[in-house]
């Protein structure tokens, strides 16, 4: 005979399911496309189950972009095979956020930010929300370079530095599709952040 699940636990498995269908929405459909239906067909819940869970469509769209942003970072953030050496760390480290750059929240996030431009509420919700998102990232990528990298006196502004720049970057893979792992910046910022930070430790 099958256990049940109590009511909290089938609650949060309908919930993950819809944050996760947001995510799908606006990746596949865009902010436009991704509206409270689709997003209930994808999830394959009632439109109780969703409005239950989350009343307004734009605070679905923010909380499902910030819960799979904040799980893939965190889950960077606590792995433990980066490498030993310094130089090696630094490199993989940078290749991960690179790559972070290229994965599904990245561009839901994308959907949300410019739509934001023409929406107050949205721009708000996100306003409030990113500032808490940020944190977690900027805690999670400390713990990717550890000790004693993110101890250097010019780490945060190398941090920044990659942040921004990896950013502004991904964005032009919205029109021109290419490799993400041959890209020329890739290799400037690992030269960068290791001649860097890496000589004085």
């Amino acid at each position: 005979m099958s256990q049940q699940r109590p009511p909290q636990a089938r609650g949060l498995i309908t919930q993950h399911r819809i944050l996760d269908a947001a995510v799908r929405a606006l990746v596949d459909h865009g902010y436009a496309g991704a509206s409270t239906l689709r997003i209930q067909q994808l999830a394959r819940v009632s439109r109780g189950s969703l409005l239950h869970q989350f009343p307004s469509r734009d605070a679905l769209l923010v909380a499902a972009v910030q819960h799979l942003a904040s799980a893939r970072f965190e889950a960077l953030g606590s792995q433990v095979r980066w490498p030993r050496d310094p130089a090696e760390r630094v490199r993989a480290v940078v290749e991960t956020l690179w790559a972070s750059y290229h994965q599904d929240y990245f561009w839901a996030a994308t959907e949300l930010w410019v739509a934001a431009r023409h929406n107050e509420e949205l721009r708000a919700a996100l306003r409030r929300e990113e500032r808490v998102l940020y944190r977690e990232i900027r805690a999670s990528t400390d713990a990717m370079f550890g000790a004693p990298v993110n101890s250097h006196p010019d780490y945060p502004r190398i941090r920044e530095l990659l942040t921004t720049s990896m950013r502004g970057v991904a964005m032009t893979y919205a029109f021109d599709r290419r490799d993400a792992t041959r890209d020329p910046h890739l290799r400037s910022w690992t030269a960068q952040a290791i001649d860097l930070l890496v000589p004085y430790l």
